[in-house]
C-alpha cells in the first residue's frame, strides 16, 4: 500500500504582512491549487492514504471557495481515503460546517481512533489541553500489524499540548509516526523498530520557510518503511545574501544581486539580506533597489544588513554642508543606529535624492 504523509498546508492565511493583497491572494490560490495537484498526483500514481497531520487551515476564517476546492478534489478522488487530524491552527469542524463531508474524509477527534487497512492500522488524536497530558496511556495497541500513529506537535521530552513526548512513544510497536507542525521535511529513529517523520509545509510562506517543500510517499509493501521526499510546491522561497562590500552605488549592488540569483526561477520568491561594510556616503537606497529588482521574481523583499563605516575624524575640519551637518548629527543624543539612518537621510537630500530611510 502506497501512503502520502503531508501537513501545515495552512489554507486561507492571510500572508499580507509584507506581500500586497493581490499578492497575497494569488498565493492562497496557489496553495489551494497546489493541493488539489497533490491529490491528482496521489490517483496517478495509485496512492491508496493520503494523511494529513494537522493545520489543514490557518485558523478559524476558511473562504467557502476553499472548502468546495477541497471538497472536489477529495470527491474527485473517491478510491483515496484521506486521514486527517487537526492541528494547532485549524478547526475542522468550523472549516466543513453545512456542507456534507465525503465519505473518503476521515477526521479523527480528541478521542483516539483507529482506521484499518488490510495489514495496516492507522490511529490519531486531536492534542488539547485536556487531553495532551494523558493521551499516551491510552494509544491503541496494534500489535502484529504495521502500525501508524498521526498526531500534531514538537518532538520533545515533555508533555502538552503541541509537544509530542517521544520517550512515550517508544516501544508501542509504531512503525512510522507521521507529524505535522515543523515546516521543514525531516524524518528521523524513533526507536529500534520505528521512524517518526515531518513531511514539512506543502508551500512556503514566508522567509522562515525556504527551500523546497512538499510531501513524503512511503510503502508498506516493502520490508523497511523509508518515507520519501517530493518536491511539490508551485514556487520557492530563496534567502540570499549579498555582500556589498565593493559596490560603490545602487548599479553595483543591483548587478551583485543579480549574479547571486540567476540560477534561481522568475517564479520564486526572494529575500535579499545586503551584507559587508559600506562608507556613510555610499549611494544606497533600499526603495530604489526594490523597484529594480521587484519585476525579476513574483516577490521581492530587501533588508540592509550592511555595517556603515564612519569615522568622525574625517569631517573635524571639512568646511562644507556636508561636514557641518555630519558634525552637528554626531553631537547629538540620538543613538549610534540613529545617527547613521539620520546622516544617510541627509547626505541624500544634500545630493537632491528622494529621501529613502
Amino acid at each position: 500500500m502506497k501512503i502520502l504523509h503531508c501537513a501545515d498546508i495552512h489554507l486561507d492565511s492571510p500572508m499580507e504582512t509584507h506581500m500586497i493583497r493581490e499578492q497575497a491572494a494569488t498565493r492562497n490560490t496557489e496553495i489551494l491549487k497546489t493541493f488539489q495537484r497533490m491529490t491528482e498526483y496521489a490517483d496517478k500514481n495509485k496512492i491508496s492514504l493520503v494523511l494529513i497531520a494537522g493545520d489543514f487551515f490557518d485558523g478559524d476564517r476558511v473562504t467557502r471557495r476553499t472548502v468546495d476546492g477541497i471538497l472536489d478534489a477529495v470527491t474527485s478522488t473517491p478510491q483515496i481515503d484521506y486521514l486527517y487530524v487537526s492541528g494547532n491552527h485549524d478547526n475542522w469542524t468550523n472549516a466543513f460546517v453545512d456542507h456534507e463531508i465525503p465519505v473518503n474524509f476521515k477526521c479523527f477527534t480528541d478521542k483516539w481512533g483507529t482506521l484499518n487497512y488490510g495489514d495496516v492500522s492507522v490511529s490519531g488524536i486531536e492534542m488539547t489541553k485536556a487531553n495532551a497530558e494523558t493521551l499516551y496511556d491510552k494509544l491503541p495497541k496494534q500489535n502484529n500489524r504495521i502500525n501508524i500513529v498521526m498526531l500534531h506537535g514538537q518532538i520533545s521530552t515533555a508533555s502538552g499540548v503541541d509537544q509530542v513526548n517521544l520517550n512515550l512513544l517508544k516501544n508501542k510497536n509504531i512503525q512510522y509516526l507521521a507529524l505535522g507542525h515543523i515546516h521543514t521535511y525531516s524524518c528521523d529513529k524513533l526507536d529500534r523498530d520505528g521512524i517518526y517523520c515531518y513531511p514539512g509545509c506543502l508551500e512556503g510562506r514566508g522567509f522562515d520557510e525556504c527551500g523546497k517543500k512538499g510531501f513524503v510517499v512511503l510503502d508498506t509493501d516493502v520490508r523497511k518503511l523509508e518515507p520519501t521526499f517530493e518536491p511539490f510546491s508551485s514556487r520557492e522561497l530563496h534567502h540570499i545574501e549579498v555582500d556589498i562590500t565593493d559596490c560603490i552605488n545602487n548599479t553595483d549592488i543591483y548587478n551583485a544581486m543579480k549574479k547571486e540569483t540567476q540560477d534561481i526561477s522568475k517564479n520564486d520568491m526572494v529575500e535579499f539580506v545586503l551584507t559587508g561594510s559600506q562608507d556613510i556616503s555610499t549611494d544606497i537606497s533600499i526603495k530604489y533597489l526594490h523597484k529594480l529588482a521587484d519585476s525579476d521574481f513574483f516577490f521581492v523583499k530587501i533588508k540592509d544588513n550592511t555595517k556603515v563605516e564612519l569615522d568622525p575624524k574625517e569631517y573635524e575640519n571639512d568646511i562644507s554642508l556636508k561636514g557641518e551637518f555630519i558634525r552637528l548629527v554626531m553631537a547629538s543624543d540620538s543613538s549610534e543606529e540613529d545617527k547613521i539612518q539620520i546622516i544617510r537621510a541627509g547626505l541624500e537630500a544634500l545630493s537632491g535624492e528622494d529621501i529613502t530611510v
